[in-house]
């Protein structure tokens, strides 16, 4: 029966900072992901996309819609690494790299789509449009 309980108290409680198979496996399935979170609402006569990028700012997204796709690409660089002697990473879970997301939304009217960044949340106004046989060969989405 003794062996069942942990000899030292950090045996029972682990370290927050420990990474263990167990929880990097729980994390790969269920707590990271390597993409952003949308949410699309349809309304009357526009698509609102909502798209959280946190860590980003508005230089590190390009928007563009081609051929009835809107696609959303990111890309955030590594930071600089210091060499201090007496400094060391605990554990690291900020990450870095790029992402891609593409949504069909179909015929739009493609100059007046709208794109705001602020606090992390990049919201689109997409209009959709009436004109079925829009002749489009790309069209970059600036963000204020």
């Amino acid at each position: 029966m003794a062996k069942l309980r942990p000899k030292r108290r950090n045996e029972f409680f682990p370290s927050l900072f420990e990474s263990t198979v167990e929880t990097d496996v729980f994390n790969k399935f269920f707590g990271e992901t390597h993409y952003p979170q949308v949410d699309i609402k349809e309304k009357n006569e526009l698509y609102e996309l909502q798209v959280d990028l946190p860590g980003f700012t508005k230089d590190d997204i390009e928007i563009e819609y081609r051929d009835g796709y809107l696609e959303i690409r990111g890309k955030k660089e590594r930071g600089v690494e210091s060499d201090e002697q007496n400094e060391r990473y605990i554990r690291k879970e900020r990450t870095y790299g790029s992402f891609r997301r593409s949504f069909y939304i179909g015929e739009i009217d493609e100059d007046h789509v709208t794109a705001a960044f602020q606090n992390g949340v990049l919201t689109l106004n997409v209009p959709k449009s009436h004109d079925l046989h829009n002749d489009h060969i790309g069209h970059r989405i600036p963000i204020e």
